[in-house]
C-alpha cells in the first residue's frame, strides 16, 4: 500500500522543487497565511507535511489544511446564517470545565457589538503512528527524491483519535444543546467514516434541529493541485450519541481478557513455584 507524503508546506510531492529555499516565505503554510507551526523533536524545521496519501486517499494531518480558500467557513455561514455579512471568527476560545473551541464564528447586528447568533466549529483531521518514518519521507522530499514511488512505515492512528474526540463530541455537544446553538465539526470522509463504522453510526441524516452537525470534506486533485471539497452533512443528538459510544460494538469480549488474566496468572505461578 502507498504511504507517503502528498503534501508539503502546502505543495503536492510532484511540485516541491517550488518550494521557497530561503526569506520569508521558507516553510510557509499557505491555507493559514504564516509560517507552519507544526514540530517535531526529531527536525529543527516546522514539521510540514499537510497530507499524506495512504492507500487510496489523501488524508489531512494539519487542521490548517481545512482553512484552504476559507471554503468551510463560506459554506457555514451559506448553510447557517444564510450570509456572510456582519460575521466575524475568533479562533481558540477557552470555556471553563469544557476546553477550547477551535473557532467561534458570531453573527453581529450591522454596526454594532451587539451578537444575534453564533456557532462553534471544530476541526478533526487525522493523525499518524510512526511518525519518524513520516519526518524520513519530509526529509526526502525537501531533499528532491522521488517519494511518489515510496511507502514508508507509518499508519494512521484512527482508534486514538475518536477515543480522545468523541468525549470532546459530547461535552461541547451538550454544551450547544443547553444554549441551543449548533457546533459543527469538520472532519475528512476517510477519517468520518472510521467513526462511524467505528460506533455503528451508519445511516444518519441532517436535521436542523439538532444541535451537533458533522461537515464532511474530501480532497481531490485539481491543476496540480489538491482542494476541498464538500461530501455530506449529518447531524445527532447527544443522547444519541452517547448511545453509541455505550453500546460501541468493538468492546473486546470478557472471556477474551479473562483468558489474558488467566495465562499471566499461569506464568506467575509457576515462576513462585521456581523459587
Amino acid at each position: 500500500m502507498a504511504k507517503h507524503p502528498a503534501e508539503v508546506f502546502g505543495y503536492p510531492i510532484r511540485s516541491v522543487s517550488e518550494l521557497p529555499k530561503k526569506g520569508s516565505k521558507r516553510y510557509w503554510c499557505p491555507f493559514a497565511e504564516n509560517k507552519c507551526n507544526k514540530q517535531s523533536r526529531l527536525i529543527r524545521y516546522p514539521m510540514g507535511v499537510c497530507s499524506v496519501r495512504y492507500g487510496d486517499s489523501i488524508v489531512a494531518l494539519c487542521p490548517r489544511r481545512f482553512l484552504q480558500n476559507n471554503t468551510v467557513f463560506k459554506n457555514i455561514a451559506d448553510r447557517h446564517f444564510k450570509t456572510r455579512n456582519d460575521l466575524v471568527i475568533f479562533s481558540e476560545i477557552g470555556l471553563s470545565h469544557t476546553g477550547t473551541f477551535d473557532y467561534v464564528m458570531v453573527k453581529h447586528k450591522p454596526f454594532s457589538s451587539d451578537i444575534e447568533d453564533f456557532v462553534v466549529i471544530e476541526f478533526q483531521t487525522g493523525q499518524t503512528t510512526g511518525t519518524g518514518q513520516l519526518v524520513q519521507g519530509l526529509k526526502d522530499c525537501i531533499k528532491g527524491e522521488d517519494v511518489g514511488g515510496k511507502s514508508y512505515g507509518f499508519g494512521l492512528n484512527l482508534a486514538d483519535i475518536w477515543k480522545r474526540s468523541f468525549t470532546q463530541i459530547l461535552n461541547k455537544g451538550i454544551v450547544m444543546e443547553n444554549w441551543g446553538h449548533k457546533i459543527f465539526w469538520v472532519i475528512q470522509e476517510p477519517v468520518y467514516q472510521d467513526f462511524l463504522n467505528r460506533y455503528n453510526l451508519n445511516g444518519m441524516a441532517y436535521h436542523d434541529e439538532h444541535a451537533t452537525v458533522f461537515t464532511i470534506y474530501d480532497m481531490k486533485k485539481e491543476s496540480g493541485k489538491y482542494n476541498l471539497f464538500d461530501t455530506r452533512i449529518e447531524s445527532s443528538t447527544i443522547d444519541d450519541l452517547f448511545n453509541a459510544f455505550r453500546n460501541n460494538p468493538n468492546i473486546p469480549s470478557k472471556k477474551t481478557f479473562v483468558n489474558k488474566l488467566k495465562t499471566k496468572l499461569t506464568a506467575k505461578m509457576e515462576l513462585k513455584l521456581k523459587f
